[in-house]
């Protein structure tokens, strides 16, 4: 090659055969973004030729200082391999010290392309970048992917060349990304905002692909150094949740309910997939951890975040708190208003056909319970027609939880939410209301009610009695499908198990939930044309979940005959061992050899024996201790205020509906603490002054009943039963959202000031 042609400034439109690493700089330097001032020394300059020793000489002292000499080599920063760090760099040559000391570092980084065993002997462009150096106060790499709202960035003090070439990680962190017209969020750093400004520009010339930038910051710019494609997806450390979950399974869900919920994770978003393809959901949402289907958080305020709404619209419906705090960003909702019109058409529509969904889930699942009993595959059947349901469910669910999210956003906000819930009856609340026929026959047989709180002897007294007996199939017909934490198909219904409701029916009815004063009642009128399309979802909603329950109790008792059959045809050890199979596991079972035997079930009962053991915190990070830390600080917990009034009384803490309350309890002073409640803990709150609930939000199907049942309750506390016991003594107060420790088991004092 002639000297003439051998080095060549970046910005000047580099030769196409060049390395990506150049190339890619050099479009960067053409379109005005911050490149460091550099040149590159073309593969085949003769660095002995004297004319090319001046040049590379020349074109160093131009750059006025120390400089970085770095391979751009045509073998690294392609779509299949980066080879980050693989070759040779020299930082801080200093061309004013030794007038060659740059071609000898040219040299040396032209060599290490033989250090790679690889690429020993093989013929590849040797192309050299020279740039001057950055004098950097921070400096990393940043990960810009689609389909995500945030970059991910690692970062260290200085040249932050040990981030850049792989061997640290330095600080990882995520930063928001920054669209066309918008401004870095004002809480970042000023180095922090300026990446975010590279990031944007990058995306803008090069475009929204998965892009592994370097950089480095010097206190008044941030230097783009190189640009390449992310070979390998990075796994982010994303927030994890509980929350959902948490309110409608138990505290360790059943193996078969996990491996479903986490089966159907995709078709789970595919309700949005379908109204908008282009929103950040298109990786997993669903992960198990010590055997608990957890939501990926991030990936729901993701979404949220590209539709330019506030993140915590995603936490006032599920509860938590949101993993990154972001507001209303108007640029993006305007260009998100053909989503969000569709958005709105479909929720709208919801309540609409919530009856039809809910019928066709019941549909489908009596007709899978027919077809199983008849099929040489009775699992796979009964699990389509589960898997079906399912998303079925969630999905519909999803739309109507959507369309309640701005109205009850706005009546909370107005203190009125309370007062329109506590009006209404759902199917849920209605378990309680229904049981006032069976009272009243018992009340009228010539026995009259059994006088002790014993589930056997209401039993008895029901039967025993034409009328209370035919006012109790009743309730059957119409609530026997519902059960505690009945969102797990292993969970048996109260037609299974009726103790929870005959203890209900000895405990006195809730009373009415008081006299609504005139200044509530006109606000209750005024805030009446806000209230009315969340009325319509509200009431779909449990509904839908009602009848959804019912297509669960249908094909738990098809699950439970395939696996008498597989009991009888020693290909399973017990019934019950059904739900503790994964969906794959019971799969193998409708194979002719198919088996799980004894030695599986006892393995898999010690595996969830430990999981068991294990107390998961309600939201935290992929990579960060995914264990409960209790919280014993200062007694005081604050949450979301269900409704009104105040009660003072003893802790009852429970991870399940208690059979009963313990001896010496009072249902007048007894605050229920509970890790999660739904409509299966309806019974216990006959028995009850107060409910405080460790995460809900204000869409949660136990805040809904709370409410309309008009019990003193908080939901959204986090940790508290750390910091609780059960018989101390406590102060709910729904007005301030706050659950108060007055003592301590011993009796130790605990400060009341807030």
């Amino acid at each position: 090659m002639t000297s003439s042609a051998v080095v060549l400034a970046l910005g000047s439109g580099l030769p196409s055969p060049v390395g990506p690493k150049a190339a890619n700089l050099d479009r960067a330097v053409a379109v005005g973004l911050d490149v460091p001032r550099g040149f590159v020394v073309l593969d085949g300059a003769d660095l002995a030729d004297p004319g090319v020793a001046r040049q590379v000489r020349a074109s160093a002292a131009d750059l006025g200082g120390a400089v970085s000499v770095r391979s751009a080599f045509s073998a690294e920063d392609g779509t299949g391999r980066s080879m980050a760090g693989a070759f040779h760099t020299e930082l801080g040559v200093d061309p004013d010290a030794a007038p060659d000391a740059v071609l000898d570092a040219v040299a040396r980084v032209r060599a290490s392309w033989d250090d790679v065993a690889d690429l020993r002997g093989v013929a590849g462009r040797r192309d050299v970048l020279v740039q001057r150096m950055v004098p950097a106060l921070v400096a990393g790499v940043a990960f810009s992917e689609p389909g995500h709202e945030d970059d991910w960035i690692d970062a260290a003090p200085g040249l932050g060349d040990a981030v850049v070439d792989g061997t640290d990680r330095g600080r990882s962190s995520r930063l928001p990304r920054v669209g066309r017209g918008e401004r870095p969020d004002p809480r970042l750093a000023p180095w922090e905002a300026r990446l975010a400004e590279v990031c944007r520009a990058v995306r803008a010339e090069f475009g929204d692909e998965p892009w592994d930038l370097e950089w480095a910051d010097d206190g008044r710019r941030c230097w783009l150094l190189q640009v390449r494609p992310i070979t390998a997806a990075i796994r982010r450390n994303e927030t994890l949740t509980l929350a959902n979950h948490k309110e409608i399974l138990p505290e360790l869900p059943s193996t078969l309910m996990t491996s479903l919920i986490v089966a159907a994770g995709e078709d789970l978003v595919g309700f949005y997939d379908e109204i908008d393809p282009t929103l950040p959901i298109h990786r997993p949402f669903v992960e198990v951890v010590h055997g608990r289907p957890l939501l990926n958080l991030t990936m729901l305020t993701d979404m949220v975040r590209a539709l330019g709404l506030p993140t915590r619209m995603v936490t006032e419906s599920y509860g938590g708190e949101p993993d990154i705090d972001i507001g209303l960003r108007p640029r993006r909702v305007v260009s998100k208003i053909p989503t969000l019109l569709r958005l709105a058409a479909a929720q709208a529509g919801a309540p609409g056909r919530a009856a039809t969904v809910g019928a066709g889930l019941r549909e489908r699942a009596s007709t899978a319970r027919a077809e199983a009993a008849a099929s040489d595959r009775p699992f796979g059947v009964l699990l389509e027609g589960l898997h079906e349901v399912y998303v079925g469910l969630v999905s519909e669910m999803g739309a109507l939880a959507s369309g309640m999210a701005p109205p009850t956003t706005v009546l909370r906000g107005l203190g009125t939410l309370d007062l329109h819930l506590a009006a209404q009856r759902t199917a849920a609340t209605r378990m309680l209301d229904d049981l006032g026929p069976i009272r009243a026959a018992l009340d009228a047989s010539p026995t009259g009610r059994p006088t002790l709180d014993d589930p056997e002897a209401w039993r008895r007294a029901i039967l025993a009695d034409a009328a209370a007996s035919a006012a109790w199939r009743r309730w059957l017909d119409e609530h026997g499908h519902r059960g505690v934490f009945e969102s797990d198909i292993a969970r048996p219904r109260f037609a299974e198990a009726p103790a929870p409701i005959l203890r209900a029916l000895a405990a006195d009815p809730l009373p009415p939930t008081g006299a609504v004063s005139m200044p509530d009642r006109l606000r209750r009128a005024v805030t009446g044309p806000v209230w009315w399309p969340a009325a319509r979802a509200v009431h779909a909603r449990e509904r839908l979940r009602s009848e959804a329950m019912a297509a669960f109790a249908e094909l738990r008792a098809g699950l439970a005959d395939a696996g008498g059959r597989a009991v009888a045809a020693g290909r399973l050890p017990h019934v019950d061992a059904v739900w503790d199979a994964t969906v794959d596991e019971l799969h193998t079972l409708d194979e002719p050899d198919g088996r799980l035997d004894g030695s599986w079930w006892s393995d898999r009962r010690d595996e969830r024996a430990r999981d068991e053991a294990v107390v998961l915190a309600d939201q935290f990070r992929r990579f960060d201790s995914p264990t409960a830390v209790a919280d014993t600080g200062a007694g005081i917990w604050r949450g979301l205020g269900l409704t009104r009034g105040a009660v003072r009384g003893r802790a009852l803490r429970a991870a399940e509906p208690p059979a009963s309350l313990p001896d010496g309890f009072d249902p007048a002073d007894t605050v229920l603490v509970a890790r999660s409640v739904d409509a299966g803990w309806v019974p216990i709150f006959s028995s009850v002054a107060a409910v405080a609930v460790e995460i809900g939000g204000d869409l949660s199907h136990g805040s809904i009943v709370l409410r309309e049942l008009g019990l003193p309750a908080v939901t959204n506390l986090g940790a508290v039963a750390g910091g609780l016991e059960t018989g101390d003594r406590v102060e709910l107060d729904a007005d301030r959202a706050t659950l108060r420790r007055l003592d301590g088991p011993s009796g130790s004092a605990v400060s009341t000031a807030d």
